[in-house]
């Protein structure tokens, strides 16, 4: 989501009379304006806009005797946490005032508010089916957990008729769950891992959206995670059945 918004670009059409001193002073202040990322602040000349459509459109275009229509501009884009149609806005009213180098600054407004709009959605829309995923995954895990400790039931009430602790009795049952998270992470990794590179082998463009970075730390919350559920679930298990009657165990 971050990443789409930092992709819209700004436009800011040039004066033909602007100096070069004018256009190099307006992007050092374009890039020290908070919320704009400095790296993305460039300018392209008219020559070089004509050149990009030509690629578009066909190289024809370079062909027809004609005046280039097209100006210089200065392009910047806006970092994700600070962009906001009101963001947006300001910098727009603040820039066009006063600077002689500067004939426009636009950009497809419809089409961004849209989008934000259509971004929010979404969010919420993720959110929801995060939880509801998360709940049921819970639910089925430590349902899991407690067939499979019920099983040994009668094993865990003789090891506490003999003197055993409960911490000792528990000690073996973590133990095996802290594995078993382990292992069933390992295993979801392997298959975020397979699922991204294959998407990406048909949609390239979607590697622009993930960084090496969030890929561990998304590696780290899984393995921390599956371990932690499996450990706490396995823990209220015994425990209830540490506190159970001895004719509960039967039904």
């Amino acid at each position: 989501m971050n990443s789409l918004k930092e992709e819209f670009e700004i436009v800011v059409e040039l004066n033909p009379k602007a100096s070069e001193k004018q256009v190099d002073h307006l992007k050092e202040d374009l890039a020290a304006e908070p919320g704009v990322l400095k790296e993305s602040v460039t300018y392209i000349s008219k020559e070089e806009g004509l050149q990009s459509l030509s690629t578009e459109l066909g190289a024809q275009l370079m062909d027809i005797e004609m005046p280039n229509p097209l100006t210089d501009v200065v392009l910047f884009r806006m970092d994700a946490g600070a962009f906001s149609m009101e963001r947006v806005s300001e910098i727009k009213e603040k820039f066009s005032q006063g600077r002689p180098e500067i004939l426009e600054i636009y950009y497809q407004e419809g089409m961004v508010e849209g989008v934000l709009a259509n971004l929010d959605r979404i969010s919420w829309v993720f959110l929801g089916a995060g939880l509801l995923l998360a709940s049921l995954a819970l639910m089925l895990i430590y349902n899991a957990i407690r067939l499979s400790i019920y099983a040994n039931r009668f094993l865990i009430r003789n090891m506490e008729l003999v003197g055993a602790s409960w911490s000792f009795i528990r000690r073996p049952f973590l133990s095996k769950s802290l594995k078993h998270g382990l292992v069933s992470a390992l295993v979801a990794i392997i298959g975020l891992v397979l699922t991204y590179y294959l998407a990406a082998d048909r949609l390239p463009e979607i590697t622009q959206y993930f960084s090496y970075e969030y890929i561990l730390y998304l590696v780290a919350v899984l393995v921390v995670s599956g371990m932690l559920i499996n450990f706490i679930s396995t823990w209220i298990v015994v425990t209830r059945f540490l506190k159970m009657q001895t004719n509960d165990l039967h039904l």
